[in-house]
């Protein structure tokens, strides 16, 4: 065997190893963030939506179906609703005590947005620009989360 060819069989073997490895740490990595909320989002009974501090949608579980409260209307759509539900399991992907921060620094103070799922309250911020992740408040902690889900905040989905 000549000496290329050997040496594309060491450069392959070298590559396959660095791909094995970064494949293994990132899944390390999402197996290691913890959710935002302990809720379990099987067991939410209630979902409260404010924006600017107006209540833009108030929905109740009843039996297998959801409920618009402020309009009495039909069952909402249950699509949206598993959207707001799974909010309560993203992964924290870096966060940080409130301690004495600038809430305004992070667009929390006031949050656009407000979700409180069975009276647990998770306020939206702004996107961080560095990362491109979304500021998020849940109690005394902020935590960076992926932005895939704050836009079903933005509209109420009801029927």
């Amino acid at each position: 065997m000549s000496l290329v060819v050997r040496a594309n069989w060491l450069l392959l073997a070298v590559a396959g190893l660095l791909g094995i490895i970064i494949y293994t740490d990132s899944r390390q990595a999402q197996e290691n963030h913890t959710p935002i909320t302990r809720l379990d989002s099987s067991q939410i009974s209630r979902i409260l939506i404010k924006h600017d501090d107006t209540v833009i949608a108030r929905l109740q579980r009843q039996e297998d179906d959801w409920i618009d409260l402020a309009s009495d209307s039909p069952p909402a759509n249950r699509e949206w609703i598993n959207k707001l539900l799974h909010i309560a399991q993203l992964p924290s992907l870096h966060h940080f005590p409130v301690a004495d921060l600038d809430l305004v620094r992070f667009g929390l103070q006031p949050p656009r947005y407000q979700l409180q799922l069975d009276g647990q309250i998770i306020r939206f911020g702004d996107i961080d620009p560095a990362s491109g992740l979304r500021y998020v408040q849940v109690g005394q902690t902020i935590h960076l989360i992926s932005d895939g889900y704050s836009h079903y905040l933005s509209t109420n989905q009801s029927p």
